[in-house]
């Protein structure tokens, strides 16, 4: 059935941009490079084969679509630009993006020269685009063969920042090359080239100021930034012909160095625009692809392929490796793995288009056939061989045994201590508060600014070595994620989790992550403890501590094993506990720290404020340096806005003070009773007046929770309410938290029944 042009075009756009985008999931699904599936896909669903990608239905938007889509690709390159990482990069990875990069330059130049006779402008063009190697391909080889880290650090780094650079390279041999039907060469040349330099830097300095002066709403920035850079290559490409790419990709630049806040954000979302930009430009171009063209690259090719394989890269390493402390294994294995990716087939595409539309230049198409024959080579040859050679060689490094804390608080940061220097484990903490990233810095202790949950992050140097995870966050619900994230990278039995342990026993078993520390409070209330004094860490050497209410056995180290959440320490022949361990003790509970005899009392009030005034003066006799007149005023205001009175004859008064290091319960049994406007209308006859230091919210709550925790049993509150010493108060509230304090099921009565018992 005949089809109209507007259909055929849908149809191949439609199936371009589907097929593509499901084709790279697929690739990321099973871990390897989308590249080889996609040129597949292109070739099956093009005109070789089943025809319905039919690229030539586009015309000359085809040319437009190339254009566009390899801008943004490339603008989304520059934008991952790490100065940081390549400032801390080895010295052979700075010598492979400088004497490697010229070494792979030449020696590939030379060879087509001889091999097809070519000018030596077209060899030059054509060698520029297999200098990359690109993230792309060796991200997914690298987590397959999980080579050393040495290499495998080597090998990453080099991906990510030979590929901007590779890209600048061939583009600046490009604009040279369309240059030379110009009488003027060389002054045509450096106008393109010192115009997308300079709009470019314009360009990504002016996104720059729009994002920090926060004149784009901030649900706009992703499309906008996206929008500025299509702008920024339109308005280059039409002023200067051919130097948009060049501004687009210095734009990218610029806000890769400047790292506006928002960066990261404008990150996630070009980087998904980049998969479908990538997926549909690949279905495009490998459906213009012919098989005969391959056919009649012939031996030729086939020896041209097998010299940059085998002879160049290897060349690359040795002259790049020279002086430095590199075996002779790991120059091979380096030697041998350098897959081409996806950025030099689009750049290899659009410079054959482009070059095709001049018709100047005799065979254009040769560009395209030498570098996908190249990537092609490199990415199943080496891709499937890698593995078995790095075997071969002794390459391959142990199974990871290293920790990661989610959490760099006291707490996080305590463990850390005790994997990396007793269990001589690797550990790295991570949180996204600069502030306790800083203080664990400061520590000694490895430790990053990131999101857990970020794809990009397993891919990074410092998670080489990480088998392991406990998420401490106080999030319950974020903790899981966590472990659903990280539990397909090491494994469902490596992951770990705090959480209260209020989990339905059959969801906590259908959730990955083994639930530890159950009976502890949150980190963060934790870490508050430890660093007010009221917590400790004890580390034991073999002494026996038996875990009681208030320590709980967190970590067990024995040769370099981690035993987490260890539970009661098993005794050697000597008597001494199985090798060493890591303890928190709870000073005492919350509420029982805050009081004091001299603070329980028996009064009469008329109203609240006369209450009020009556507990501060009782405070006051203790904490003379407690204003009187501003916690009144900050106690009255509170009432007016968030009623305390629980019901049931209860209240909990409370407010901070900047003059106290310590919390502080004042309790006031009222027989007369006073109307706080309760929900249930029964006057307040027992108060809890609660005054915390300024800065510490978690200790002020959890004591408030204490405190509802205490009275909701009908016969303590009735006890407390009717003691006639204050000592007594004391006791009764010694006696339940003990109760409440212990695993449910080793309680051996009510509350009500152990407040009796005195």
């Amino acid at each position: 059935m005949e089809h109209s042009p507007t259909h055929d075009m849908l149809i191949t756009m439609v199936t371009a941009i589907s097929a593509g985008v499901i084709l790279i999931a697929i690739s990321k699904l099973i871990r390897t490079s989308a590249i080889v599936l996609l040129l597949i896909g292109g070739m099956l669903l093009g005109p070789e084969f089943l025809d319905i990608i039919k690229p030539e239905s586009l015309g000359d938007g085809l040319r437009v679509i190339v254009s566009l889509a390899v801008g943004l690709i490339l603008f989304e390159g520059g934008l991952t630009l790490d100065l940081e990482g390549y400032r801390s990069a080895s010295k052979l990875i700075r010598r492979l993006l400088s004497l490697g990069i010229l070494t792979t330059l030449l020696a590939t130049a030379v060879a087509i020269h001889l091999t097809f006779d070519k000018p030596w402008n077209i060899s030059f063009l054509a060698a520029s685009l297999v200098i990359v190697t690109g993230p792309t391909v060796i991200a997914p080889l690298l987590k397959r063969i999980k080579i050393n880290t040495k290499l495998h650090n080597i090998l990453h780094w080099e991906g990510v920042l030979i590929d901007p650079l590779g890209v600048f390279v061939a583009l600046l041999f490009f604009e040279w090359i369309i240059g030379q039907g110009s009488t003027e060469v060389l002054s045509n040349f450096i106008l393109r080239f010192i115009s997308g330099i300079a709009i470019g830097l314009a360009g990504g300095f002016g996104i720059y100021q729009l994002l920090k002066s926060r004149l784009i709403p901030e649900d706009m920035m992703n499309v906008t930034s996206l929008a500025l850079a299509v702008l920024i290559f339109g308005i280059t490409d039409t002023l200067f012909t051919e130097a948009g790419l060049l501004a687009v990709t210095v734009a990218g630049f610029v806000l890769g160095v400047k790292r506006p806040v928002e960066l990261k954000q404008i990150r996630h979302f070009k980087a998904e625009i980049t998969d479908l930009l990538i997926g549909m430009l690949f279905m495009l171009l490998a459906a213009r692809l012919k098989l005969s063209q391959f056919s009649d690259f012939g031996w030729q090719g086939v020896l041209l392929v097998a010299i940059v394989m085998i002879v160049v890269r290897p060349l690359n390493i040795l002259i790049s490796s020279v002086g430095l402390d590199f075996n002779w294994r790991e120059k091979a294995f380096l030697g041998w793995v350098a897959p081409r990716g996806i950025v030099a087939a689009s750049m290899a595409s659009y410079i054959t288009i482009r070059l095709q539309a001049m018709g100047r230049f005799e065979q254009p198409q040769f560009i395209e056939t030498f570098t996908y024959s190249v990537i092609t080579a490199t990415v199943l040859i080496q891709g499937f061989t890698a593995g078995p050679f790095a075997s071969l060689l002794q390459l391959k490094r142990p199974a990871p045994t290293g920790w990661m804390i989610i959490g760099a608080h006291p707490l996080g940061r305590r463990i850390a201590r005790f994997i990396e220097r007793t269990a001589k484990l690797p550990a790295v903490l991570i949180d996204t508060n600069p502030r306790a990233v800083n203080e664990a810095r400061n520590d000694g202790l490895n430790a990053l600014i990131l999101d857990a949950r970020e794809a990009e992050v397993e891919d990074r140097d410092d998670f080489q070595s990480v088998g392991n995870l406990i998420a401490l966050t106080d999030n319950e619900e974020l903790n899981v994620l966590l472990c659903q994230r990280w539990a397909a990278v090491v494994g469902r039995d490596h992951v770990y989790r705090w959480t209260s342990g209020k989990t339905k026993a059959r969801e906590a078993q259908e959730t990955p992550g083994r639930a530890v520390w159950t009976g502890l409070p949150k980190p963060s209330l934790l870490s508050a403890e430890l660093q007010r004094g009221e917590a400790s860490i004890i580390h034991s050497h073999g002494d026996i501590i038996d875990p009681g209410n208030l320590t709980t056995p967190l970590l067990a180290a024995q040769n370099k094993q981690l035993i987490i959440d260890p539970g009661a320490a098993k005794k050697d022949a000597s008597g001494q506990a199985q090798g060493e361990r890591l303890y928190l003790r709870r000073e005492a509970d919350y509420l029982v720290r805050s009081l004091r005899p001299e603070l329980v009392t028996r009064v009469e009030a008329k109203d609240i404020d006369h209450l009020f005034e009556q507990m501060i003066e009782i405070v006051i006799r203790l904490f003379p340096k407690v204003p009187k007149d501003e916690t009144l005023s900050e106690l009255q205001e509170r009432e007016k806005s968030f009623p305390t009175a629980l019901g049931h004859g209860i209240a909990v008064p409370h407010a901070y003070s900047h003059a106290l290091e310590s919390r502080v319960c004042a309790v006031a049994q009222i027989p007369g009773g006073v109307d706080f406007n309760a929900p249930d209308g029964e006057p307040v006859r027992l108060a809890f007046l609660l005054l915390s230091p300024t800065g510490d919210p978690e200790g002020h709550l959890a004591t408030m929770a204490e405190i509802a925790r205490l009275v909701v049993d009908k016969q303590t509150r009735q006890r407390l309410m009717d003691a006639e010493d204050p000592a007594d108060v004391l006791i009764i509230v010694n006696r339940v938290n003990t109760l409440l304090s212990q695993p449910p099921g080793s309680r051996s009565g009510s509350s009500s029944e152990v407040a009796k018992k005195r």
